[in-house]
């Protein structure tokens, strides 16, 4: 098959719309299509430069095919990703950049995909979309599908007995990867969106296109060709504008239908309007360096919009100029030389291993040291240049609460330390839940005497090793049922979760105060839980399981009354824990990016959340139920808060303590629970 600009004009329509969609225009809301039409266009041209080998050659040149692959993707790749952690170095705290070490490592190993898959679905990586690698997810399905595709596709031409049994072949996986879409649509769309089992189908599509097309004359006519271009481009771009209402999941297949039809009629003929459009020589150039631009356009964005305040119009054009002008020098300085390089031609095999070693080594020994290192930033981001607002509120309240002042002034020009950011920013506190039929896997501490379960989402979690402390200590009982994002009040859904993390937890919850609750016997039940009491936030996202017409306020109210109800009728105390002090900004980030520990200060709160009057309400009206507040032991200068207690960060986000400094205060903890009166009569040691 002959070059076509015409397709290098479509990939131009596919890395702007995209670039369209990141920026965040509102015209473009459904933009991500673009990574649809690359892997359709992908899948047809391989497709045919495989197919061109096994008709020449009678097989696959798998060197030659491999080094291409590399010759053409990995140089790019490796230098955007170094140059990416570089700049990141010099405009991130390295609180910020820890997470960003096993992106970039997934990143240049090409499984960047089920990486972010994994962390899409982790409670705790909620920096995810802001991540400068995140795009590399799409390269990593491609890279993945190559890695089989070549042989697949020759082991069914040479065993196949016939075009045919290839095409049903090919046909038969592309539809059970459909299958695998629509399936993961419902079941996990983060694995629809990112699994290269249910992306595969588009890749199929482009792939079964070539061979309907090969080796035959067009059978259309130049009208028909262009009509079927021209639907093809008109669809894609009504798709990308998100004009058309449709899921995720059902916007991708129409746009693989979409991408098909351009595509088909762009080969059987490039005369009419689209095929003339596409091949003028600014989208065909631009269509040429689009890998590149792809490459650099997500950490263009992330940057400018960590270093301004800029809007999306103002952002997606300065990505637009800047992302091109790198694609264009890197094209032309570094792309171009390596894939026309005669004498890598002939060693093609070593040519794969250099390439796949080099980003292996810039994975294990370039990456982990630039993006781990101590060293503070040197440019200051439209972040640092919010926080003088917090820090006017912290100085009117050291004015109005003047007494605070000579008690934290010692505090006040103290260095931050050397610190263990990753120990730090990374300590969850354990995990688990247990079933009816091995109730006895809650328990973390076996003792005696009293029995304590503490039940909640990551703040029990929080709170699990001060009482895995405290139990070995005073040789109580300690179990646990914690979930990350599960809150301890039955019947209560989080639509923001996937499907999956919603059933466990509805199992963790209602049914599980049914069947474990009662074999498990606690003297007390401590419940902890983030409040989520902001009906902004979650006013239509937590709901009632099953459904129900309540306001977030009335089902907040209505649960914890009778999940209490539930667990006090089973003869045990419920000892809730007050929410805790959230800050504003995230401490342990800006401890990472300042010299001076009260450059971090937090101004507590000025109102207690709903969900505390809540919790109230109920110790004052159950019996049996009462209430625990830890703020004024880490806080103990309040209203302002300091971000470390000595050697020890006080929270390891926005809105979590760290358990270390928990474990430091566990005696003052200790007190506070024996002074709410839930272990009065019960033996505590």
């Amino acid at each position: 098959m002959e070059y076509r600009p015409a397709l290098d004009g479509v990939r131009c329509v596919a890395v702007y719309l995209v670039l369209l969609f990141h920026g965040g225009l509102a015209i473009a809301s459904g933009g991500f299509i673009g990574v649809d039409l690359f892997f359709v266009l992908s899948g047809f041209l391989i497709t045919n430069v495989l197919l061109t080998d096994i008709e020449r050659y009678g097989r696959v040149r798998f060197g030659r095919f491999y080094s291409r692959r590399a010759r053409r993707l990995l140089p790019a790749a490796v230098v955007t990703v170094v140059a990416t952690s570089v700049v990141f170095l010099l405009i991130a705290g390295v609180v910020e950049r820890l997470p960003l070490v096993r992106d970039a490592q997934s990143s240049l190993l090409y499984v960047a995909n089920w990486h972010f898959l994994h962390a899409q679905n982790d409670y705790f990586a909620s920096g995810v979309s802001k991540s400068p690698f995140l795009h590399f997810w799409s390269l990593g399905i491609e890279e993945q599908f190559y890695v089989v595709f070549p042989l697949l596709l020759m082991l069914l031409c040479r065993f196949g007995r016939g075009r045919r049994v290839t095409i049903a072949g090919l046909g038969l996986l592309f539809a059970l990867s459909l299958l695998a879409q629509l399936h993961w649509a419902g079941a996990d769309p983060n694995h629809a969106y990112y699994g290269t089992d249910a992306r595969a189908y588009q890749l199929l599509a482009g792939a079964l296109l070539a061979f309907a097309l090969r080796g035959r004359r067009p059978r259309l006519t130049l009208r028909a060709a262009s009509l079927a271009s021209g639907a093809g481009l008109i669809a894609m771009l009504l798709l990308g504008s998100g004009l058309v209402a449709m899921s995720v999941s059902h916007r991708g297949v129409a746009a693989t239908a979409a991408a098909t039809l351009l595509l088909a009629g762009l080969t059987w003929s490039e005369a009419g309007w689209v095929g003339r459009w596409l091949s003028r020589p600014v989208p065909r150039y631009l269509g040429g360096i689009s890998y590149s631009t792809y490459l650099w356009h997500w950490p263009v964005i992330v940057v400018l919009l960590k270093l301004t305040s800029l809007g999306a119009l103002e952002v997606t054009a300065a990505t637009a100029v800047l992302a091109t002008g790198l694609a264009a020098l890197s094209t032309a300085c570094l792309e171009m030389p390596i894939r026309r390089a005669p004498r890598l031609d002939p060693i093609n095999w070593r040519t794969v291993a250099a390439g796949v070693g080099a980003c292996a080594l810039v994975a294990a020994l370039v990456v982990p040291p630039v993006l781990r290192s101590n060293q503070r930033p040197l440019i200051t981001t439209a972040e640092d240049a919010a926080r003088p607002a917090a820090a006017t509120a912290r100085l009117r309240l050291l004015r109005r609460h003047q007494h605070h002042l000579a008690r934290s002034r010692s505090n006040r020009r103290a260095r931050v330390p050397s610190l263990d950011w990753n120990a730090i920013a990374g300590s969850n506190g354990p995990g688990r839940t247990c079933g009816a039929q091995d109730p006895q896997r809650c328990v973390v501490v076996p003792g005696h005497g009293l029995s304590v379960l503490l039940v909640g989402d990551s703040h029990a979690r929080m709170l699990a090793p001060v009482l895995i402390s405290l139990a070995h200590k005073y040789g109580f009982t300690l179990s646990l049922n914690a979930l990350s994002g599960c809150p301890w009040q039955a019947d209560i859904s989080n639509l923001h979760d996937p499907p999956a993390a919603q059933a466990a937890c509805t199992a963790a919850r209602g049914q599980w105060y049914r069947d474990v609750l009662p074999k498990l016997r606690p003297n007390i039940v401590i419940l902890a839980e983030y409040a989520r009491d902001n009906p902004a936030i979650y006013g239509h996202t937590l709901v009632r399981t099953g459904g129900s017409h309540e306001s977030l306020h009335q089902l907040l109210q209505a649960t914890t009354k009778q999940t209490l109800a539930q667990i006090t009728a089973t003869g045990a105390r419920a000892l809730i824990m007050n929410s805790i002090l959230v800050s504003s900004f995230d401490p342990l980030v800006c401890l990472s990016r300042v010299k001076y520990v009260d450059q971090c200060d937090v101004p507590a709160p000025s109102h207690p959340p709903f969900s505390d009057q809540i919790y109230a309400e109920a110790a004052r009206s159950i019996a049996n139920v009462f209430t625990f507040d830890i703020n004024r032991i880490v806080c103990p200068t309040e209203p302002i808060c300091h971000p470390m207690i000595g050697p020890l960060p006080v929270w390891r986000n926005f809105n979590h303590y760290t358990p270390q400094v928990l474990i430091h205060y566990q005696d003052q903890i200790w007190a506070t629970i024996k002074q709410s009166g839930a272990l009065q009569g019960l033996s505590s040691s």
